[in-house]
């Protein structure tokens, strides 16, 4: 499920706008309208999706117009505050399903990253599994935000839990890898760095770690 800062998810995600619980409101087929609007305006305008999001929020939107003016500041650069807005906005729509409150989690946590703030990212994907725990892309995102942290130990047991979930991830294969060599398991980042180049033989970051490895185990660690 996670990469979320791209707006396809956004948009995709607009379809599934808290049905169980809009489909018995009234105006809840106008508000979805206007929430798939606004998050089509990101791509080709995100200031005034952003202003539109505003304007949308101050006549009563709910939820959907936070979520809009959040991706709008993603799209914006503005990570951190867009981070905030996702995460208060994933808890307190609670009327939303649970897959739509761990999509927004995920993409707070994607926020954070790319704002450089690992601890706040790996909290919110953390929290989004509180919603989706079978997401392996939520737990990759943990897994990813610890690894930055150099929190080898969480990193490696995250990455775990996201390869349990889908072996195809390549990223986990080579963040579990890079754990583990951390942490002076030769033999298994050896194992997991054969798994991720099988996956991708022309992954630079991955070649790279595989020579690293390589090398502790010639000169002993």
């Amino acid at each position: 499920m996670r990469r979320f800062c791209g707006i396809l998810s956004a948009t995709a995600l607009a379809s599934a706008l808290a049905a169980p619980v809009l489909a018995q409101e009234a105006g809840a087929s106008f508000e979805q309208a206007q929430y798939e609007a606004c998050l089509s305006l990101i791509n080709q305008d995100p200031e005034m999706a952003y202003e539109e999001g505003l304007a949308w929020r101050a006549q009563g939107g709910s939820w959907p117009a936070m979520h809009c003016i959040a991706l709008s500041q993603v799209a914006l650069g503005q990570y951190g505050i867009a981070a905030r807005r996702l995460e208060s906005n994933a808890e307190g729509a609670v009327v939303a399903t649970d897959e739509t409150r761990a999509i927004m989690f995920g993409q707070a946590g994607d926020a954070w990253l790319a704002a450089n703030e690992p601890a706040n990212a790996q909290r919110a994907f953390r929290r989004g599994r509180d919603f989706a725990s079978a997401d392996a892309g939520l737990a990759l995102g943990v897994a990813e935000a610890a690894a930055l942290q150099e929190n080898w130990s969480a990193a490696e047991n995250a990455a775990s839990e996201a390869l349990d979930l889908d072996p195809t991830l390549v990223r986990g294969w080579q963040i579990r890898a890079q754990a583990r060599l951390e942490l002076g398991n030769l033999d298994g980042a050896a194992a997991d760095i054969a798994e991720a180049l099988a996956g991708n033989d022309e992954n630079i970051d991955a070649l790279v770690l595989r020579g690293r490895i390589a090398e502790a185990r010639r000169t002993g660690g």
